[in-house]
């Protein structure tokens, strides 16, 4: 009798350990292709990134049947979920310029909508860099005003690590971007002027 119900938890062990190798693979194709969706925003080719967003929720979709193997599924999907969210956000941000994206659509869990949102701001800071580098302020003044935004949702979820793993940090990191980001923006600006005035001393010296 025992050797029977045995049995039956070795068939049931080895359907789980089966399940876990093809959600392994299906988890690393969603995130590459999370990683090569925010790369092709950055290099400015939206087609691209959108191709890539869409295997990567067409994949979810299958990520999501193994749900029936909670204690598989949670661990292995969480950061996975969490770049796909990254990814989605960052995307509607800089075609947008706001930060009201239906993430729901995602349908991930709640725990890493919140770390991935927490995540696009990294993604939003090095593009506020690009426009910087470009002299387009008003843009990345937008920008900052959305990762202000971010941070300010984000710190009104104070729950255990069990509950939002590895939140706390990343609103830390957060708000050390936003410093960060308004320095380099004053810099940036300042540099600029700096420049539009010798150039305005050259042009008033060359027409006397």
């Amino acid at each position: 009798m025992i050797e029977k119900f045995l049995d039956f938890i070795r068939s049931k062990l080895e359907e789980k350990e089966v399940a876990r190798e093809e959600l392994l693979k299906l988890v690393r194709e969603m995130r590459i292709n999370s990683t090569k969706a925010i790369a092709s925003i950055h290099a400015g080719d939206f087609k691209k990134a959108d191709e890539h967003l869409k295997n990567a929720t067409e994949i979810l979709q299958r990520v999501k049947e193994y749900r029936r193997y909670p204690d598989v599924y949670y661990p292995i999907t969480f950061d996975a979920m969490q770049e796909l969210v990254e990814a989605y956000v960052f995307r509607h941000v800089v075609e947008n310029y706001d930060i009201d994206v239906d993430l729901s659509k995602l349908d991930v869990e709640f725990a890493p909508i919140l770390t991935g949102l927490a995540d696009a701001v990294g993604e939003i800071r090095r593009h506020i860099l690009d426009l910087l580098r470009k002299n387009e302020f008003d843009k990345a003044e937008k920008l900052i005003d959305i990762m202000e935004r971010i941070y300010n949702n984000l710190i009104t979820f104070s729950f255990p690590d069990k509950i939002t793993p590895n939140l706390r940090p990343k609103v830390d990191y957060v708000r050390n971007a936003i410093e960060r980001t308004k320095s380099d923006f004053i810099s940036a600006k300042a540099s600029a002027l700096s420049e539009d005035v010798k150039k305005l001393e050259k042009l008033l010296k060359f027409k006397r």
